[in-house]
């Protein structure tokens, strides 16, 4: 794992790339992905104050992305995604962690054929305020948006997922799914899906739901000798665990799976 705790622009090589972002007042980072390229970017994100993220995918390449966010303090990030041509990116987001936090996530289509596949697992312990805009600049680009999120007792979270296919864009594909679910006591959660289509000759969905627990699930695993609440714990960790797939080193999945697990017991007791 390498540090940055300073402005500067890196390029990454094959394989496994893990970094470690110190934020302090103000960090702009620029992230490379060559062309005809394949392997994982995994980012872990501490501190406090303002962070510009620039990820440029190169043509050609196939790349794993994992962002988790540690910081239990406030927190702004605008992260710029750049998908050239053939690119393809698969982006997981750990977003668990106390704080006050506003993010933007503008992922650019500038390339024939790009291809992202979004996967957004969010625990909102405090306050988080996403913002996630699907820009298709390119013929034949696709997007799928998913979020799954849990909202706790007094947290605040804020959904706003918007899929843009712009005039001339023939064979794009923009698709959202999006789920919260509000457990605890005044919770306040929201989602927001848009589609902004002007090209007759593409494809594009959104679907989002928001609401309590199902009880038919909460109630099998009681009858399996689960408490309520070991019941409710195991549903958000299913909620979380699809973002481990992004890992492919069998030592860094373990460690996150332990870390997700420690996080949803220790910060929701009875």
């Amino acid at each position: 794992m390498r540090n940055i705790d300073q402005t500067q622009t890196l390029s990454l090589s094959e394989g496994l790339n893990h970094f470690q972002v110190n934020v302090r007042d103000d960090i702009a980072v620029t992230l490379q992905i060559l062309p005809n390229t394949q392997g994982t970017l995994y980012l872990e994100v501490l501190g406090s104050g303002s962070m510009t993220l620039d990820i440029h995918v190169g043509e050609n390449s196939n790349w794993k992305y994992l962002w988790i966010n540690h910081s239990n303090e406030v927190l702004h990030v605008k992260e710029h995604i750049i998908m050239n041509e053939n690119a393809h990116f698969v982006a997981n987001y750990g977003e668990m962690s106390l704080g006050n936090h506003k993010k933007e996530t503008h992922i650019e289509y500038c390339g024939l054929g790009s291809h992202v596949d979004f996967r957004g697992a969010v625990v909102a312990f405090d306050t988080l305020d996403w913002k996630i805009l699907a820009d298709h600049q390119a013929k034949k680009s696709y997007a799928m948006v998913t979020c799954n999120a849990i909202v706790l007792d007094n947290a605040r979270l804020k959904l706003e997922i918007i899929g843009s296919i712009s005039k001339g864009n023939s064979g794009s594909e923009t698709h959202q799914m999006s789920r919260i679910m509000n457990l605890g006591e005044n919770v306040h959660g929201m989602v927001y899906p848009m589609l902004l289509i002007d090209e007759n000759d593409v494809a594009a969905s959104h679907a989002a739901s928001v609401g309590q627990p199902d009880e038919e699930q909460v109630y099998y695993l009681q009858s399996r000798g689960l408490t309520r609440l070991d019941a409710l714990k195991l549903i958000i960790t299913g909620y979380l665990m699809p973002i481990v797939d992004a890992i492919d080193d069998e030592g860094i999945k373990e460690t996150l799976v332990q870390e997700i697990m420690e996080k949803v017991n220790n910060q929701w007791q009875e």
